[in-house]
C-alpha cells in the first residue's frame, strides 16, 4: 500500500481521478503546509513548513498505482528533470503522512497563487 495526498485533479469526482479510482482503498481529508498555485487546467503545490492550508485527501491506493501517478505527473525518479517532484510530507492536524507530487518553485512562482488553498474551492468560484 501507498499513501499520497492530492490536492488537485486527482481529487475524488475531479477529472483525473478515474484513473486511479479502481486503486483506492480508503480516502480521508487532510492538509498540508505550502501554497498553492493555479498553473491554469491543474494546480501546482510547494511543501512549506510556514505555509498556509493545502487542502486535499489522503489517498491510499495499491503498490501499483504509484507508476499511474508518476506517468500522470511526469515523474521519472530523483534526480531526473521531472514535471513534479514526489516527496514525503505529514499532515498538518493529524499523524497521517505520505507521498506528494510537487512542482519546483522556479516554475511555481510565475503562476498566481490560489488563496483558500484549496482547488475545489477556486474551481468552485472561477
Amino acid at each position: 500500500m501507498q499513501v499520497v495526498f492530492v490536492y488537485g485533479t486527482l481529487l475524488q469526482k475531479l477529472n483525473n481521478y478515474h484513473y486511479i479510482e479502481n486503486s483506492v482503498y480508503d480516502v480521508v481529508r487532510g492538509k498540508v503546509k505550502g501554497f498553492l498555485y493555479n498553473t491554469g487546467p491543474y494546480p501546482a503545490a510547494l511543501v512549506d513548513e510556514n505555509g498556509m492550508d493545502v487542502v486535499g485527501e489522503w489517498i491510499q491506493i495499491n503498490d501499483a498505482a504509484i507508476s499511474v501517478l508518476d506517468w500522470l505527473e511526469q515523474y521519472e525518479q530523483p534526480g531526473q528533470i521531472n514535471e513534479y517532484e514526489r516527496v514525503w510530507v505529514k499532515d498538518a492536524e493529524g499523524e497521517t503522512e505520505g507521498w506528494i507530487y510537487v512542482y519546483p518553485l522556479s516554475k511555481a512562482k510565475h503562476y498566481p497563487l490560489i488563496p483558500s488553498g484549496s482547488w475545489r474551492t477556486h474551481l468552485l468560484s472561477s
